[in-house]
């Protein structure tokens, strides 16, 4: 369990005030956006419910490359060059054509916070009235405002996702403290009848979870079930719902990013790089307005227009996450395989 960090009693005084950008939320997506603004003669406020890196919200893997580009490989805690899938019918290993990385959540929350200059205060968003969000310490008012919150959607005006009625997937991992050289994969419908297992190893501590694309099916037996057959002890619980549909970039003049736009990849339930792909496009479209190079509402259908030139991508996946659990377990297997070749990888 996360050690609470958050200001408590005394110390959680009301906080107010006006600012040129509020960005509602401290993770990957919300970080990536103030890190865009570093420099900007702006008052730029980020608020979140926990300290910045407080709450791990992922499994935390990422192409190494990113972690490179962004300054931020002091993170990196162990690096593979290949995926592992098991089916029922056997294993098949992907040469990858990058390195795939596993990290740790609280150093590089800190690592892009520190590339930021960006005002920060420890507050649970509520919602908001046009221009002023509503927290749980006082009321702060921006013309700009970025709803990074996660999968719920907060400052939606129809008030967000509730899960199970909600295109949400269902994610349940465990952290034993073991190693393992292998970053793998299980596709298995004696672990979840529609998703997958997995395993990331993370250089002294294995993460070992259960996903699935039905957020009615519950996954803490199966992970358990997992974390036994991998002869791991099932501690240190962290779960979250992962959205798989992508949702509009803005609403009514504001910024979603990460989750709260569904910019998580359907089949596979990526959601870090997409966080901070987005997140820095949204940052960047940010910054010319502060800079006067455009308008708020240029830069809003700028930003929305980016986010909807991928949607077909993302409908593909979640035609493939549809499609893929109603096959026989056999023609998984043949598939997987004929994925794994290096010509498909690299495509």
């Amino acid at each position: 369990m996360p050690q609470r960090l958050t200001k408590r009693g005394e110390e959680r005084t009301p906080i107010s005030g006006d600012f040129d950008v509020i960005v509602c939320g401290a993770s990957f997506a919300g970080l990536a956006v103030a890190r865009q603004l570093a420099g900007v003669e702006a008052r730029v406020l980020v608020l979140d419910r926990y300290e910045i890196g407080e709450r791990q919200t992922s499994a935390c893997g990422i192409p190494t490359e990113w972690l490179s580009a962004l300054g931020l490989e002091d993170s990196a805690r162990q690096e593979f060059g290949e995926l592992v899938v098991h089916t029922p019918h056997g294993t098949s290993r992907y040469p990858l054509p990058w390195t795939f990385s596993t990290f740790d959540y609280r150093q590089l929350c800190e690592l892009l916070w520190a590339q930021s200059d960006a005002e920060f205060e420890t507050a649970t968003v509520n919602g908001r009235r046009g221009a002023t969000v509503h927290t749980d310490r006082g009321d702060v008012s921006a013309p700009l405002i970025v709803d990074a919150l996660g999968w719920r959607r907060i400052l939606a005006a129809d008030g967000g996702y509730q899960p199970p009625d909600a295109p949400l997937s269902r994610g349940l991992e465990v952290h034993p403290g073991s190693s393992s050289d292998d970053l793998e994969i299980w596709i298995d419908r004696r672990y979840v009848p529609a998703g997958y297992g997995w395993s990331f190893p993370a250089s002294e501590e294995q993460r070992i979870g259960v996903g699935s694309f039905d957020p009615r099916f519950h996954v803490k037996e199966t992970t358990v079930l997992l974390a036994e057959d991998l002869e791991r002890p099932p501690v240190r619980y962290q779960g979250n719902w992962i959205p798989h549909k992508l949702r509009a970039g803005t609403e009514d003049g504001i910024f979603f990013v990460g989750d709260s736009a569904g910019q998580c990849l359907p089949l596979t339930a990526e959601g870090i790089r997409t966080a901070l792909y987005f997140g820095i496009m949204a940052g960047n479209e940010l910054r010319a307005v502060l800079d006067g190079r455009r308008d708020r509402e240029r830069a809003l259908r700028n930003y929305a227009e980016f986010v909807d030139a991928h949607e077909w991508k993302f409908r593909w996946l979640l035609r493939a996450q549809r499609l893929l659990p109603r096959l026989p377990a056999r023609v998984q297997h043949a598939l997987v395989r004929t994925a794994g070749r290096k010509r498909f990888v690299d495509w």
